[in-house]
């Protein structure tokens, strides 16, 4: 039998590991933590199911990827829907609840929107430029770029958007004229009431998974009686040069609120967008939101970038980043006692969705299933 060894057991190392062991594999996976889950764990505070890692809602249009869910109990119906918070003036503390994407509709209710007219009037007919800053500003115009992004994106990434690169911008933002209200358009979006911990442990159910392990290069001849190993882990540390990939963490503060009726929240949205440089926090979670679970109490987290964790690769506008881990994968795989395969964000080095990375955990499992087989 040909045993396999999965570093990780976050979505793209759960998937992978139960897609090659449905396919006779022998399988162990190794993970770092206590438990299984990754970065899209929800935690219990008082009773309140939230999200200590930030908001997570499972949406795809993968039709392969959305029964593979389904099978394992991920399929309650939900629609996410985000607000914004923006503060039309410098010198005014007054703020106002717009959607995020912003809609075109209820720009035109601002006080701003002659000035948003004339900008969006002169845009050009395709949106362009090679960082982020300039893309954005060529797709919404400087005034709607400065109340709904540049605060935003600087406190999130901790640098001016001019050094970040535009290739995350397509997928990220958007100017909306046809009043669609939900930010995802994808044919299937999900949102357990207990969190996603359920789905995963019931994907990694029949495996066998050693928890409080952690693998890294130097440690690949104590997994020599596997044939392959699957990383899903960052390379800067499962290689043991940290520092050589810049990654941006968050902070969540989390505070339980009680609330008059179990059905009730405290915030107007799931999430709320805090672009404005007055506040430190990006935005604000209410996970009850989505969950809609009935308890007299609820958790608001506000999000803090610059954590020291390796939540989001960082895009710079040259790549240095990406090149160097796509440099780690070579040494890793040169210097490696048998065949390695990478999937996931962190491994990828990617900004990616949980179906996204559940679909590079099955497309790595099939590439190995093939090469057993050749």
């Amino acid at each position: 039998m040909t045993r396999v060894a999965v570093v990780g057991a976050g979505w793209s190392g759960a998937s992978c590991a139960r897609a090659l062991f449905d396919a006779g594999f022998g399988v162990e996976v190794f993970e770092r933590s206590k438990v299984v889950g990754g970065h899209s764990r929800a935690e219990v505070l008082d009773g309140v199911v939230y999200e200590p890692n930030g908001a997570h809602i499972f949406h795809t249009s993968d039709a392969v990827v959305a029964e593979y869910v389904q099978r394992f109990g991920l399929n309650r119906r939900y629609g996410h829907c985000v607000l914004t918070e923006v503060f039309l003036a410098e010198d005014d503390d007054r703020s106002v609840l717009l959607s995020w994407p912003p809609q075109i509709e209820e720009l035109r209710e601002l006080p701003l929107w002659p000035q948003i007219e004339r900008e969006l009037a002169a845009l050009p007919a395709e949106p362009s430029g090679a960082d982020f800053a300039t893309y954005v500003i060529s797709m919404m115009g400087s005034t709607l770029y400065r109340l709904f992004i540049e605060g935003y994106t600087i406190k999130q990434w901790g640098r001016p958007p001019s050094e970040l690169s535009s290739s995350f911008a397509p997928r990220r933002v958007e100017l909306r004229r046809d009043g669609y209200r939900r930010l995802f358009r994808d044919t299937w979006e999900f949102f357990p009431a207990q969190g996603v911990n359920s789905v995963i442990e019931s994907v990694l159910e029949p495996v066998t998974v050693n928890l409080e392990s952690m693998v890294r290069l130097a440690a690949l001849d104590d997994l020599a009686a596997f044939d392959h190993v699957v990383i899903t882990a960052p390379l800067d540390e499962f290689a043991g040069c940290d520092g050589d990939l810049e990654w941006r963490g968050i902070r969540m503060e989390s505070t339980v609120h009680a609330t008059a009726e179990p059905a009730a929240t405290v915030t107007p949205a799931y999430v709320v967008n805090r672009p404005s440089m007055r506040v430190p926090h990006t935005r604000t979670v209410e996970t009850k939101h989505a969950t809609g679970q009935l308890i007299d109490a609820t958790v608001v987290s506000h999000e803090f970038p610059g954590a020291p964790a390796r939540h989001y690769p960082v895009p710079t506008v040259d790549g240095r980043f990406e090149s160097r881990n796509r440099e780690l994968k070579t040494e890793i795989a040169t210097t490696a006692p048998r065949p390695v395969w990478f999937c996931g964000r962190l491994a990828n080095y990617q900004y990616i969705n949980q179906d996204e990375a559940i679909r590079q955990g099955l497309d790595c499992a099939a590439r190995i299933a093939a090469a057993a087989a050749s």
